[in-house]
């Protein structure tokens, strides 16, 4: 097994790095490399005849809750484009 699929395998730690970055420059680099890490993961459990109903369904929701978190993070830059300045 090479490194980048034993990090891969430890998707949960890519996903709360990802939620919980505080630095929002580094957001959206976190969030495709917590995706990056749940498609291979998920692509993993496929071949291997998932069994594993609930690491399938947790993959699922993290890759749902990325998805929220990018648009937010869209929406907010978006937001702050369109709002005046006061001053």
């Amino acid at each position: 097994m090479d490194e980048s699929a034993e990090t891969f395998r430890n998707w949960r730690e890519l996903y709360k790095a990802a939620l919980f970055e505080t630095d929002t420059s580094k957001i959206p680099s976190r969030i495709e490399e917590a995706r990056r890490a749940l498609v291979f993961r998920s692509r993993e459990l496929f071949a291997a005849a998932p069994n594993d109903e609930g690491e399938t369904e947790s993959i699922e929701n993290a890759l749902y809750a990325l998805q929220a978190l990018e648009n937010c993070l869209r929406s907010n830059t978006r937001d702050r484009r369109h709002t005046p300045r006061a001053g």
